[in-house]
């Protein structure tokens, strides 16, 4: 699906190595230059944690192991991804928007502050910390990589993931509880998921 200009790929639910290695082949093509198109991908990943390149071994308690944990060339920590989470990765040349990685990062943010009011869920920045946050605990987390100005990777939010697996690790290396918006307001990913991708296009 085309909107305005992005191709719009929903993947539905998938194991996040097939779409790591979706993100790759188009994050290399812009890098090649080889096309002009911007890519959003939306959807929900099988349980997996993913580790950044600001990992350290404390930060993984006790993952258990039937989970993998694939090391990924982003910013930030270790997070989880599961059903019930809805994970975007714009794939998109930022010079063309004429936009910083913080500026990028500040619009990511707003769109699921936006996304998360429009449920009453009262969401806020914290100072010096990336993501999005609840007075109960985080609810939105960002890790990109840039290169050449070009991003991949992305944000996810958490509509109503177990929240169990989070308790394996320290979520972005830092101390925090994480909350779902179905904790405080009865939803369901296909809704949340609309509306997300809906403010993140009109954020970018």
């Amino acid at each position: 699906m085309k909107q305005d200009n992005y191709q719009i790929i929903d993947f539905g639910k998938k194991d996040y190595l097939e779409i790591l290695k979706l993100q790759e082949d188009l994050f290399q093509k812009k890098q090649n230059d080889e096309t002009s198109q911007d890519y959003i991908l939306i959807g929900e990943h099988f349980h997996v944690y993913t580790a950044g390149k600001r990992t350290k071994q404390e930060h993984i308690y006790n993952i258990p192991e039937n989970i993998p944990l694939i090391k990924i060339e982003r910013g930030g920590s270790i997070t989880f991804h599961g059903l019930g989470q809805i994970v975007v990765y714009p794939i998109m040349d930022l010079r063309i928007k004429k936009l910083s990685v913080k500026n990028f990062v500040h619009r990511l943010e707003e769109a699921i502050i936006k996304t998360c009011k429009y449920f009453n869920v009262d969401a806020f920045r914290k100072e010096k910390l990336t993501g999005v946050f609840t007075k109960e605990g985080k609810i939105g987390f960002i890790g990109l990589r840039v290169s050449k100005f070009i991003t991949m990777h992305g944000l996810s939010l958490n509509v109503n993931v177990d929240k169990k697996y989070f308790s394996y690790i320290n979520p972005c290396g830092i101390s925090t509880e994480v909350v779902n918006i179905s904790d405080y307001k009865n939803v369901n990913s296909d809704e949340v998921k609309q509306l997300l991708l809906k403010n993140i296009l009109s954020s970018l």
